[in-house]
């Protein structure tokens, strides 16, 4: 899978010679409504890559952080995700003041001026530009007439209700791991690749809670799968208001943390 910034992609210095079906959004979880958008871009005739636009930090984060609840994938999970999912190119947006400031039809316009665009696809609630001006109608009648299809893809039911990021993070917090499975299609796992914590002991580590991106469940015991180096085992976390205590039942540190 090829990684492209957004600034290389608008500014030419990297460039996708063949024909593109992309797909435009945060996607955090990827989950099985994010699953529906992916599998439209990837398959189809022809040679066209299946490309996806997205953000290296999700712009809820960095616009409201303090009433941000949490990421359920670390870039780097997503990434990996996209991956296997067989996407091929990702264009990565750094989102920044500039970037806030771009009107829907600019950001529209750059993506038809930097790429040979096939057909676009998003979902029924997709929202983009300055303060979320445009939706997928207003990006339809953007494209009338330039030859590239806009596909608008429905929610993704389960229980007569939409999967949303939002929901899942709220199963998350509530503890309901089962249930956040079925919606994202896999273990919810917390990334601590990178992040430091205070050991306690071989097998007794403490993380700051302030220094975890993702969403945690509510203060309690759980049980774990910990990886370490494409190994697994067990382990236990406790989470607490300001920390999580991870407890290995071997000594290697991990870098995964798989809730179950």
């Amino acid at each position: 899978m090829r990684l492209i910034p957004w600034k290389e992609l608008v500014a030419g210095r990297e460039r996708v010679p063949e024909p593109v079906r992309l797909t435009i959004g945060v996607f955090d979880g990827l989950h099985v409504g994010h699953r529906k958008l992916m599998e439209a871009i990837i398959r189809g005739p022809g040679n066209a890559k299946g490309l996806v636009v997205t953000f290296a930090r999700s712009p809820a984060q960095i616009i409201s952080p303090s009433g941000f609840p949490g990421l359920i994938l670390s870039y780097r999970q997503k990434l990996s995700r996209l991956s296997r999912l067989g996407v091929d190119v990702v264009v990565v947006i750094d989102f920044s003041d500039e970037m806030s400031n771009l009107s829907g039809r600019a950001f529209i316009g750059l993506l038809k001026d930097n790429l040979k665009i096939e057909k676009i696809v998003v979902g029924e609630d997709f929202r983009f530009g300055r303060g979320r001006e445009a939706g997928s109608g207003d990006l339809k009648e953007m494209l009338v007439d330039t030859g590239i299809e806009v596909q608008v893809s429905q929610p993704v039911l389960r229980e007569n209700a939409v999967v949303s990021s939002s929901r899942i993070r709220k199963t998350i917090q509530e503890a309901d791991f089962a249930e956040a499975r079925a919606m994202l299609r896999a273990d919810y796992s917390v990334d601590l690749d990178g992040i430091a914590g205070s050991s306690q002991g071989s097998r007794v580590t403490v993380y700051e809670r302030a220094r975890i991106e993702q969403v945690l469940p509510r203060p309690g015991r759980y049980k774990v799968w910990c990886e370490h180096a494409g190994r697994q085992s067990a382990g236990e976390v406790e989470v607490r208001e300001d920390s999580i205590v991870l407890t290995l039942d071997c000594p290697d540190p991990a870098t995964t943390v798989i809730f179950h």
